[in-house]
């Protein structure tokens, strides 16, 4: 047999063979791709601290104000548990935790010497990572 001959049957084969090979590889793949979805679907129903609002966001001071902080998840609802600090403008540090509404309420009589100063709220959660969130309260 010609050398020709040998050559072009072995490259029909190989042709014939690679969509054969192409099949098996786009099923493993597949395969693959559910195993790693499955194993993160615990992660889809996980919640994070994602923001936090302050009402009033500005207050008087030498004025007693009642504060309320509201926490928010990743999937826009309130969250429960989270640690709330307040301090700055000689209130002193305060904590409180978030209820199941996730509201918190602060009774604040700044003191500043000046014009205006800053209270610091943060927040902090242990979800599926440890997430602070910080803002702030302005006092003038």
């Amino acid at each position: 047999m010609k050398l020709s001959k040998r050559l072009k049957d072995q490259r029909s084969g190989a042709i014939e063979g690679l969509p054969l090979q192409l099949l098996i590889m786009v099923i493993i793949a597949g395969v693959v791709i559910v195993i790693l979805l499955g194993w993160l679907a615990p992660w889809q129903k996980s919640v994070d601290l994602h923001t936090i609002t302050v009402a009033p966001n500005s207050i008087y001071k030498d004025v007693s104000t009642t504060v309320t902080i509201t926490a928010w998840d990743t999937k826009d609802n309130t969250l429960s548990g989270v640690l709330i600090t307040v301090e700055g403008c000689d209130v002193g540090i305060l904590t409180n935790t978030t209820d199941s509404d996730g509201k918190c309420t602060f009774e604040l009589e700044p003191h500043i010497p000046g014009t205006s100063g800053q209270i610091t709220v943060t927040a902090r959660y242990t979800g599926t990572l440890e997430t602070v969130k910080t803002t702030t309260i302005i006092v003038s």
